[in-house]
């Protein structure tokens, strides 16, 4: 089942907080960064195709981006989008 819009505002408020913590910066984490920065782009421009993805530089970055537009096509749970943990 496809989002809400509401459902697809929380999911961005919540990609945000992760980007805003500190250990976004760590170098470990770059990847989800990245990943996470591209979900937004996806979320917020409503991209429902994967075109562009595969410019990102990891593999984990690029799995991030797809599960953005899963979840904007109803196929990935929100908990699954903004559950990829930054390295500790």
């Amino acid at each position: 089942m496809k989002p809400t819009e509401s459902q697809i505002q929380k999911t961005i408020d919540l990609i945000d907080d992760k980007l805003d913590d500190p250990k976004a910066e760590l170098a470990s984490n770059l990847a989800v960064k990245e990943g996470y920065v591209e979900a937004l782009d996806i979320l917020v421009n409503d991209r429902q195709t994967y075109e562009g993805i595969d410019a990102l530089t990891t593999v984990q970055s690029r799995a991030i981006a797809v599960l953005a537009v899963d979840y904007l096509l109803g196929d990935c749970e929100q908990k699954v989008l903004v559950g990829v943990n930054h390295i500790l």
